[in-house]
């Protein structure tokens, strides 16, 4: 599936990046089917005549990506709660261990 105008550009900028970041030049097939996702995105409101419906369209745009980037935002908050539970159970065992040796 060829991409043609300025979404192509986007598209294999996107892709490059990502090569040069992984170190990877074969891409993996989820990230192929995002890519094509974003471009057929790209595509349908090239196509769009209407300003409302692009607008509506941005905005949806917009509260997708919101949500898909609030999900790793609770995961970073869980990870952190869990070093903090983590550390101080470290904290706990030292001064245990510390206890058991002074005796």
């Amino acid at each position: 599936m060829a991409a043609s105008g300025p979404s192509h550009v986007v598209v294999r900028c996107a892709i490059d990046e990502i090569a040069e970041f992984s170190g990877e030049t074969e891409m993996p097939k989820y990230m192929k089917v995002f890519i094509l996702q974003e471009i057929a995105k790209a595509r349908q409101m090239e196509a769009m005549n209407d300003p409302d419906e692009y607008f509506d369209s941005l905005m949806d745009l917009g509260d997708s990506r919101r949500i898909g980037n609030e999900k790793p935002m609770g995961l970073n908050e869980r990870i952190a709660k869990a070093e903090e539970e983590i550390s101080t159970l470290e904290a706990h065992l030292e001064i245990m261990d510390a206890a058991i040796n002074s005796e």
